[in-house]
């Protein structure tokens, strides 16, 4: 029994590997640096490090709600758009979260699993310095890993 779970759990191990999920790295804000893993449903997972004056963690979770792809001879180019929420925490006690709309382009690099991507965001913020509401401006240039 203990053999059958292993390779079932073996086999939805695999099969979710070989699905259409992947992961990248990237810099832009809020994250200065930072990893995301996109899951085949297009729910996006972020983690990485703010600019800030200090220490601190940013993190995000965005819905990737339709991608395409953009009509250039020659080129492997898309177009995605989605929505997503942000959090930083900055130490020892500042915190900002935003909601934002995204939209993005990535170029499928030729011969190769890894497209490099730009990608703009747009919402509104919420701090605990400053002007504690107002908008939010982010982006974010990376390369996928596929």
């Amino acid at each position: 029994m203990r053999k059958a779970v292993l390779i079932a759990g073996l086999m939805m191990a695999l099969s979710f590997a070989s699905a259409k999920s992947y992961f990248g790295v990237f810099t832009g804000y809020p994250e200065a640096i930072g990893v995301q893993y996109t899951m085949d449903s297009g729910m996006r997972f972020s983690l990485g490090l703010p600019y800030a004056w200090g220490f601190g963690i940013a993190g995000s979770a965005d819905m990737i709600l339709g991608s395409g792809p953009i009509g250039m001879e020659g080129m492997d180019l898309g177009y995605y758009y989605g929505a997503g929420l942000s959090a930083a925490m900055y130490i020892p006690s500042d915190f900002e979260v935003n909601g934002h709309g995204l939209g993005g382009v990535e170029w499928m690099i030729p011969n190769t699993n890894f497209g490099v991507f730009w990608e703009a965001q747009l919402g509104v913020k919420y701090k605990t310095w400053g002007s504690p509401i107002g908008p939010f401006f982010g982006g974010r240039l990376g390369v996928n890993f596929y």
